[in-house]
């Protein structure tokens, strides 16, 4: 993985939305590391997942969950993609 993927909030956060969009479900931080490893290849991803799941919930995509003994994200609202 290059820095440079790591660095680009843009295009990460867009290949995040996609994949919150099209697979649904509850989000965690674990969940968003194994998406960017897929796409984008090893790396210290847990910083930049949590960080990343709290600008979906700014944004009004995730809706936070916060339980004592478990932290997930559900999505808040689909969007039609063409």
């Amino acid at each position: 993985m290059s820095a440079s993927v790591r660095d680009n909030d843009a295009y990460r956060l867009a290949a995040l939305r996609l994949a919150v969009l099209d697979l649904g479900g509850e989000w965690t931080t674990r969940r968003v590391q194994r998406v960017y490893v897929e796409a984008f290849g090893p790396g210290p991803w847990r910083r930049t997942a949590r960080r990343d799941l709290a600008a979906l919930n700014r944004e009004g995509l995730l809706t936070l969950n916060d339980k004592p003994d478990r932290r997930h994200y559900t999505t808040t609202r689909t969007e039609e993609r063409s």
